[in-house]
């Protein structure tokens, strides 16, 4: 017995969706757990697994299409056709036109009008993976050449993505079209992030304040306001554009998450608050003079 496990993700002329993957992967577990051998046909555009249009169809037992809409298309029937010799199911369903159920041999329904299943992404494992706020600069004219915020953003969405990291974007701009932006909308955000990487001072200043761990990737050939700010709270993650590599952020990102950096998040917070009733004495010097 093999299985070859497709679904709206094996096609390079649709874009499937998280849950879909989500699907395949219960089914892949399934599979694994039973002993069963088991390819997974993805999309050439996401370079993982085998292209089901390359594979002999001869070599597998059954075809199990999981998720998504079950309607009887081009794709779909191309899909079935070429899998004719083999047992086709699908699962985690909805049957949109019913002249496709005739492309399978069994299907499992998750909205059927008569019965209602629960879709199979409930069953995921809970990700163990840090979620990260990240703020990007754009770039700032009154640093002339020294300025690399473009080149600093991409580098950062490539480690990103390439790591499979989760994570959201902290605008730091007043004014997002169609509505303004609080401050308290961006530290909530910052309170809900396990790390945050930054190329603005604030961004910094906030996690540090929030307790949050911060990679702080200063933009500015030869350093400039970001890493000042990291020397005034005594923060030590400063990765300085000329040595902004996939490493040096996983460095950087290992050391905030294995907890020895939490007596310095703390110390920073209270250098900062220290750092403030400084100012504000100087202040109320200044109006009394």
């Amino acid at each position: 017995m093999r299985v070859l496990v497709a679904g709206w993700f094996s096609f390079d002329e649709v874009i499937a969706t998280v849950g879909d993957e989500l699907g395949a992967d219960v089914v892949v577990r399934w599979l694994t757990d039973l002993g069963v051998d088991h390819d997974v046909a993805w999309a050439p555009y996401l370079e993982r697994g085998v292209d089901w249009r390359d594979v002999d169809p001869a070599d597998y037992t059954h075809l199990v299409f999981v998720s998504g809409p079950l309607a009887d298309r081009p794709l779909l029937r191309e899909l079935a056709e070429a899998f004719a010799g083999a047992e086709r199911w699908a699962v985690n369903v909805s049957v949109v036109e019913e002249s496709a159920r005739g492309l399978f041999d069994r299907v499992w329904e998750r909205d059927a009008p008569d019965l209602a299943r629960p879709d199979l992404a409930v069953e995921g494992p809970e990700p163990e993976v840090p979620v990260l706020a990240v703020a990007f600069t754009p770039v700032q004219g009154e640093y002339g050449e020294r300025s690399q915020a473009e080149r600093v953003r991409g580098a950062i969405e490539e480690w990103l993505a390439d790591r499979a990291l989760p994570w959201f974007e902290l605008d730091m701009d007043l004014y997002g079209k169609p509505h303004a932006r609080r401050p308290a909308q961006v530290e909530a955000l910052v309170r809900r992030a396990d790390v945050v990487v930054s190329m603005r001072l604030h961004a910094l200043v906030l996690g540090l304040m929030h307790g949050r761990p911060v990679v702080a990737c200063d933009p500015i050939a030869g350093g400039a306001k970001v890493t000042s700010q990291a020397v005034a709270l005594d923060w030590p993650l400063v990765v300085p554009v000329e040595e902004l590599t996939a490493e040096a952020l996983d460095a950087a990102l290992a050391r905030c998450l294995s907890g020895e950096l939490a007596e310095r998040v703390r110390a920073a917070g209270e250098r900062g608050q220290e750092g403030n009733a400084r100012a504000r004495v100087w202040f109320e010097e200044q109006l009394a003079s």
